[in-house]
């Protein structure tokens, strides 16, 4: 009687724990998580967010619906009454929704502005005239909607943009040099990087050599060349076929310094690394390497070096053995 009593206890037991399991587990599945509030509610990438709710705990994913951009989840980090996560870098700008699911597939979606101001960290070209195209290189570049010269009302014509890059066709302008200033979205920023204008300063060399420059150069043979170019049509091409040969450029009637706050230009080196000494009236001399096979730009500031009030003789003098190399744009910018 009583092994009778006893196992119909037992069997009554189990069945209640198994039907209380069920019900605790038929529960979660079904349960919707619950989102009361996001802490901020806005915010550029990287920085921390919290949301707080009920029935958070079993997070599986954080995506943020503009481009289905996945957020990362630490569960050290989850509770079921609150999340803290980062807005992933990769977010793209605006208003959007941030969808939260757990490992039921049970979703809750909450608004969210991601702040994503445009980053520029590259520019393809540093000097331009009317038509010039430029790649900008950065971060947050897709949804761009002005870029201006700074200070200015000249407006660049955006030819292509992706989130990481942009070409931009750069328009005419007035000023000798400028900064970018780019709007998107999230707001606006003027670039670090400065670009030059060719036409608005005075160039030694841009496509030829300019009125009044006589060459007077030595150990070599210095021409307008178009192998190989950066802008515009031709560069010059100094073939320097002896030790030390120097392109040397004279003015007689002398070119003012006043103003200029820059010398500028672009060189290509020969196939070895080569020392160049630039020499300016024969008073100054400051030494420069040209890397070997690239472009490379070279921006020496006036103060110390062009003390100078006029210019009559500006050279480029190689050390060692001769090599060729082709310089553009060689410009004193204001």
């Amino acid at each position: 009687m009583k092994n009778t009593f006893f196992k119909i206890a037992t069997a009554l037991f189990v069945t209640g724990t198994v039907w209380l399991s069920s019900c605790t587990s038929d529960d979660a599945v079904n349960a919707v998580p619950v989102a009361d509030k996001l802490a901020p509610d806005s915010a550029s990438g990287g920085s921390v967010l919290t949301l707080t709710g009920s029935g958070l705990g079993e997070m599986r994913t954080i995506v943020f619906d503009n481009g289905n951009v996945p957020a990362g989840l630490n569960p050290a980090f989850n509770t079921d009454n609150a999340i803290v996560f980062r807005v992933p870098d990769t977010a793209f700008g605006g208003t959007q929704k941030i969808i939260f699911t757990n490992k039921y597939g049970k979703s809750v979606a909450v608004p969210f502005k991601v702040i994503a101001l445009p980053i520029v960290t590259e520019l393809s070209n540093t000097d331009f005239t009317k038509g010039t195209q430029v790649t900008v290189k950065g971060n947050n570049l897709n949804d761009v909607t002005k870029v201006l010269l700074a200070g200015s009302t000249a407006e660049a014509k955006v030819i292509a943009k992706t989130k990481k890059q942009m070409v931009i066709e750069m328009p005419a302008s007035f000023s000798t040099r400028s900064k970018l200033t780019i709007t998107n979205s999230s707001g606006t920023i003027t670039t670090q990087q400065e670009l030059v204008s060719v036409d608005n300063n005075y160039g030694f060399f841009k496509d030829n050599f300019a009125d009044g420059i006589d060459n007077w150069s030595w150990g070599g043979d210095f021409t307008a060349s178009t192998k190989n170019v950066w802008t515009g049509t031709r560069s010059l091409e100094a073939a320097y076929n002896g030790s030390w040969g120097g392109l040397a450029l004279h003015s007689s009637a002398g070119i003012s310094t006043a103003g200029v706050n820059y010398l500028t230009f672009w060189a290509k080196g020969a196939d070895i690394d080569r020392q160049v000494s630039i020499k300016v009236n024969w008073a100054t001399d400051k030494v420069v390497t040209i890397p070997a096979n690239v472009w490379t730009y070279f921006k020496i500031p006036a103060t110390g070096f062009l003390t100078m009030p006029v210019i009559n003789d500006f050279v480029f003098q190689i050390h060692d053995d001769g090599k060729t190399i082709y310089f553009d744009n060689i410009l004193l910018v204001k």
